[in-house]
């Protein structure tokens, strides 16, 4: 029996690195945001929310209330208490695995990530 293949457009990430880069990003984001009327920070920061928006909305909301809200808060909190319905820790890092590596090609487009950060 023939196995079937589907040709692969989309890199492979390793999810550590992804998750490190990914963290690195939103701190930044974070900063740009807390203090804006810096040109280069303001761009920053708005290319990053028009990626979040191209996401599908359960990793927009995903994303939105852990990283972009309140940066301290915490993956358990998300999951647990603030996504309604609350979903299991393994779904949630399914879904934030598939809105980080959409977002990474998004921002690497952009030139905000590269390739060599992951």
């Amino acid at each position: 029996m023939n196995r079937m293949i589907v040709k692969s457009v989309t890199p492979q990430f390793d999810k550590n690195q992804l998750l490190n880069a990914m963290k690195s990003l939103f701190e930044q984001y974070d900063i740009c945001k807390r203090t804006p009327g810096n040109p280069d920070r303001d761009e920053y920061a708005s290319a990053v929310e028009s990626a979040v928006e191209r996401l599908s909305d359960k990793e927009k909301e995903l994303i939105t209330q852990r990283y972009m809200i309140d940066y301290y808060r915490k993956d358990y909190q998300v999951y647990s208490f603030i996504l309604d319905p609350p979903i299991s820790k393994e779904t949630y890092m399914k879904i934030r695995h598939r809105a980080f590596s959409k977002l990474f090609i998004m921002l690497s487009e952009k030139g905000i990530v590269r390739e060599g950060d992951v």
